[in-house]
């Protein structure tokens, strides 16, 4: 991509990383919450202790998806395995809505 562009080796990288920083800025939280309200309306026991427990393991979600956006090989694979990781909660979510 950066040969079609002309884009320098330097700006290719600070692309890269301004990417990733985004996606785990947003694309992270974005996963959070969706998980968050998913897991709330699946997890047994009374909604206030879901809704608790839910947003708690949010926390951990957020973290781990901060942590991948930059471990991962390259940031398009970063993005594919974000988008993937927020499709189950969000079709969820979507289903949830569209039966009720």
């Amino acid at each position: 991509m950066s040969d079609a562009l002309n884009l320098s080796p330097q700006t290719t990288y600070r692309l890269a990383i301004a990417s990733r920083t985004v996606l785990a800025i947003f694309g992270s939280y974005l996963f959070a919450a969706l998980a968050a309200a998913s897991l709330s309306l699946l997890l047994p026991g009374p909604r206030a202790q879901a809704v608790l427990g839910a947003t708690m393991l949010a926390f951990v979600l957020y973290c781990a998806m901060a942590i991948w956006a930059f471990s991962a090989a390259c940031a398009t694979r970063a993005w594919l395995v974000a988008l993937a990781c927020c499709a189950p909660p969000a079709l969820h979510l979507l289903l949830r809505e569209v039966m009720s």
